[in-house]
């Protein structure tokens, strides 16, 4: 059994998305807790009478206590790590300088950055990604590549495409990264009192500015905040 469990979720990562901010975030955990985190999070569901699938599109503006509680669990648990790559004015991205003109190339650079503070030589993975569409398994083979040319094949990495439905740690990654999303997006009205409610628990609870790159010594909410240059 792998040692450690990855869970990656993406935010506006298409080229066509409307949205000119891309998020990849994943939280890692050691395996043998996946159970009971699960487990924790489908009782704070019931407490609070919230049974849906865990969304940042949506949110239940009548359930700021179970949010509150959510939070404030992931943030008392040193064992569950988090780290976000933020890309702003993604429109402005030179893929055909650095990509050679694919921009899945430079989608694959963020999804490996987005892993690589979990991710050690000798141990072993289990990188659960969200359902996507039909290239899932493209993008696997493609990250796997990275990922074993980076570590010279000394990682044990298994690959799964999940539903998030299936996972609670899978939709936890969703609430996290679309609040980031969320905070750097200049194209719409900040309205929502949810949301914007979210987003004040996480700076309250991190001690960061989701609109600025964390400290690199930082391990448990970690996030990197890239602005491509005017070209």
């Amino acid at each position: 059994m792998s040692r450690y469990k990855i869970f990656c979720d993406e935010s506006n990562h298409l080229a066509s998305d409307k949205s000119d901010v891309m998020v990849i975030g994943s939280i890692c955990c050691d395996s043998s807790a996946v159970e009971e985190i699960n487990r924790y999070i489908k009782y704070l569901k019931h407490k609070h009478n919230a049974t849906n699938e865990l969304k940042w599109t949506k949110l239940n503006n009548n359930k700021k206590a179970f949010y509150k509680e959510l939070l404030e669990f992931f943030f008392s648990r040193v064992d569950i790590k988090f780290n976000a790559q933020l890309v702003l004015n993604k429109s402005k991205l030179n893929h055909l300088k650095y990509n050679d003109g694919e921009a899945d190339k430079f989608y694959y650079k963020m999804y490996y950055y987005a892993l690589m503070p979990f991710l050690k030589p000798y141990e072993s993975f289990n990188i659960f990604l969200d359902y996507k569409d039909t290239k899932g398994g493209q993008r696997v083979k493609k990250l796997n590549e990275v990922v074993e040319n980076t570590f010279y094949g000394n990682i044990d990495v298994l690959y799964t495409i999940i539903q998030s439905h299936e996972s609670q740690v899978m939709q936890l990654t969703d609430i996290l990264i679309g609040a980031i999303s969320y905070k750097n997006r200049r194209d719409i009205e900040h309205k929502s009192e949810i949301k914007n409610y979210i987003i004040d628990s996480i700076e309250k609870l991190s001690g960061f500015d989701l609109e600025f790159s964390t400290p690199p010594w930082e391990e448990k909410f970690r996030m990197f905040r890239f602005e491509p240059r005017e070209f």
